[in-house]
């Protein structure tokens, strides 16, 4: 897939705990993906800039024009690296960081998402002695042909 399919596809995808999303990709083209277990982050700003960070602190991200540290100006290349306060920072191209973040956070996907289960059934209690027995028994209605004055039977099959 292309890397903007791939963005897409990440930033549209429902997640299943302990995967977070905030922001409007669609209208603000700022949005970002969070693990709340290891602190796994992807972030994109402005369509611009391309942010992910593993849970070992270290982060990948787009090239921006110019990097200002302590003072200095640098121009970083692909393939450079810094790191500050025990974070390593690597310089990459949007691909690479768009493949990083789809790569960790696909595992997460819901493919559930939306499909509500109904089941239809039936509670029945049974009393013994001092204390009572709850049973639930699943309800499937259909026509039978040799008695068509019955609409329904409880099955247990």
């Amino acid at each position: 897939m292309q890397s903007q399919e791939l963005l897409q596809n990440l930033l549209s995808q429902k997640y299943r705990k302990p995967i977070v999303t905030n922001g409007d990709y669609k209208t603000r083209k700022t949005a970002a993906i969070l693990d709340t277990d290891n602190g796994t982050l992807f972030n994109v700003s402005a369509d611009f800039l391309f942010y992910f960070k593993d849970k070992n602190d270290n982060v990948w991200l787009t090239i921006p024009k110019e990097l200002i540290i302590n003072g200095k100006i640098y121009y970083p290349k692909p393939g450079d690296s810094f790191t500050n306060l025990g974070t390593t920072h690597y310089f990459t191209t949007k691909e690479a960081v768009i493949e990083m973040a789809y790569s960790y956070f696909k595992q997460f996907e819901n493919p559930h998402y939306g499909i509500e289960r109904v089941t239809n059934g039936m509670y029945f209690f049974e009393n013994n002695g001092d204390k009572t027995d709850k049973y639930f028994v699943v309800f499937q209605k259909f026509k039978s042909s040799n008695h068509p004055q019955i609409e329904a039977y409880i099955s247990s099959n």
